[in-house]
């Protein structure tokens, strides 16, 4: 008796749907970083080299671009990664990262992280969410989830699409 096989049937709009809830959450951070005076073009040529490895040895950046800014010595940072825990374990705690960190003691003044949330229909990605380490995360993850968290702000829950 030959064996018979049935045709698998895809429900097309639940992967739809399924892919859709995918994209709906990301994790977008704009870093505001103070320079110390006269460091402007060590910062620079680090945060070229740090921008050449994220890019060549992580797969899942978004968006990680670095700006100056207004004000002199302001520069910006722009992180959109697919979840938290992307931008965690691939970019902040990966070893170029970690590298990089250490060549700027004396260069950076002051860092403060702001965690975006996208307005619907007006931005090309998905909402911040903050979200739990496994538990075999690294040790550094560990330490840097109390560091930098996904800081989701009350009043933007309100006016999310629901």
């Amino acid at each position: 008796m030959e064996p018979t096989f049935e045709p698998t049937v895809i429900n097309t709009e639940n992967c739809i749907n399924k892919l859709k809830r995918l994209l709906e959450i990301m994790s977008s951070l704009l870093a505001h970083i103070k320079v110390v005076e006269g460091q402007e073009e060590k910062f620079e040529k680090l945060q070229k080299e740090l921008y050449n490895h994220s890019h060549a040895k992580e797969d899942s950046i978004i968006r990680y671009e670095h700006y100056r800014g207004r004000e002199r010595n302001s520069y910006y940072t722009l992180l959109v990664y697919p979840t938290y825990l992307d931008f965690l374990l691939k970019h902040q705690i990966s070893e170029h990262h970690e590298k990089a960190g250490a060549q700027f003691e004396g260069v950076i003044e002051s860092l403060n992280l702001e965690w975006l949330d996208p307005i619907d229909g007006a931005a090309p990605v998905g909402i911040t969410k903050m979200q739990e380490l496994p538990k075999d995360a690294p040790e550094l993850a560990k330490e840097y989830v109390k560091t930098y968290p996904a800081e989701i702000q009350s009043w933007w829950e309100k006016l999310r699409k629901k």
